[in-house]
């Protein structure tokens, strides 16, 4: 616990993340005269302070040469850091709106997101990519790159309300993140049930008191399996809490909020003949600028519905 290492680059770009999210905050207090929230300035501070112990302290020291050690290091890399980062707010703060550049909408697109997250698991546990991670630092840093990156990208539009180029629906964050530590789970018992070492040159550079080669492999995939999917719970849980925060207005996000209304928008189009109540009723509907909070639109909708389910079907 004793043994720490130094990483300058690391510590002048989290200086500046630092100095950088506070004068922004600072200048908003002071020419938009609202406070920002003191949760997303600690969620902030966080991040980085999670950053500057995984890169410094003894589990960036003793990562090198336990896989173990380095497997808690990559779940603080790839999940804990980005998303304490997200719920600081970074986007909301200095642009005060979502990026709505086709990079941005690319880059975080949920579905290629969760691909790359599930690819940076795999490649770098599962391959020859263990074995030059261990004998070259380079390939190290490339990792923990990779991890930060993968991480914020995929949780930036699902982790909360941070402003992104896709409005997510709950439900489907939900989904993607339970799909997410799908690929926890099965690196995680990849490495478990792998019975030969991945990284034999760490056999070099093993303390005589840490556990044998193969042992430390399976830890390593345990701590992966199990803590991979402990806090991705955790986040799922979260996600549920916003969900019911919302209440009434949880609806299927922007985009199938927009098809809804215009199919409900057209209900009243084309009413012919038929009953003089079931036409109001169609009317009623289609005129309506929101039928969630329109009490009569509403219970016009109902009925519509209940006569569509009492009504026969064709012979």
């Amino acid at each position: 616990m004793t043994t720490w290492t130094s990483a300058p680059i690391v510590d002048v770009l989290s200086v500046l993340a630092v100095v950088g999210y506070l004068t922004v905050v600072f200048r908003r207090s002071r020419t938009a005269g609202t406070s920002w929230s003191p949760w997303a300035t600690a969620s902030w501070l966080a991040g980085v302070a999670v950053l500057l112990v995984s890169v410094h302290s003894s589990i960036e020291v003793y990562g090198h040469a336990l896989l173990w050690v380095h497997m808690i290091q990559h779940l603080l890399l790839i999940m804990v850091v980005p998303i304490l980062l997200i719920w600081g707010h970074p986007v909301r703060l200095i642009w005060g709106r979502s990026p709505r550049g086709r990079l941005a909408r690319w880059l975080t697109f949920p579905v290629l997101t969760v691909g790359f997250y599930t690819a940076a698991l795999v490649v770098t546990h599962l391959t020859g990519f263990q074995e030059a991670m261990a004998t070259q630092p380079v390939v190290h840093h490339g990792e923990q790159i990779l991890y930060l990156v993968s991480g914020y990208l995929l949780f930036w539009p699902l982790a909360g309300s941070e402003a992104s180029p896709w409005p997510v629906p709950h439900i489907v964050r939900f989904a993607l993140l339970g799909l997410a530590m799908g690929a926890d789970t099965l690196v995680g018992v990849a490495l478990m049930l792998t019975s030969y070492p991945l990284a034999p040159s760490t056999a070099m550079m093993r303390p005589g008191w840490g556990p044998s080669l193969l042992e430390d492999q399976n830890l390593s995939g345990a701590i992966m399996w199990v803590g991979g999917d402990v806090l991705m719970m955790l986040l799922m849980l979260a996600v549920a809490a916003q969900w019911s925060a919302t209440g009434s207005r949880a609806r299927l996000g922007d985009w199938l909020e927009s098809a809804r209304r215009q199919a409900l928008a057209g209900v009243g189009v084309g009413v012919g003949v038929g009953s003089a109540s079931r036409g109001d009723d169609s009317t009623t509907v289609g005129v309506s600028t929101d039928v969630d909070d329109d009490e009569e639109a509403r219970q016009a909708y109902n009925r519509m519905l209940a006569a569509l389910h009492r009504r026969s079907p064709p012979s």
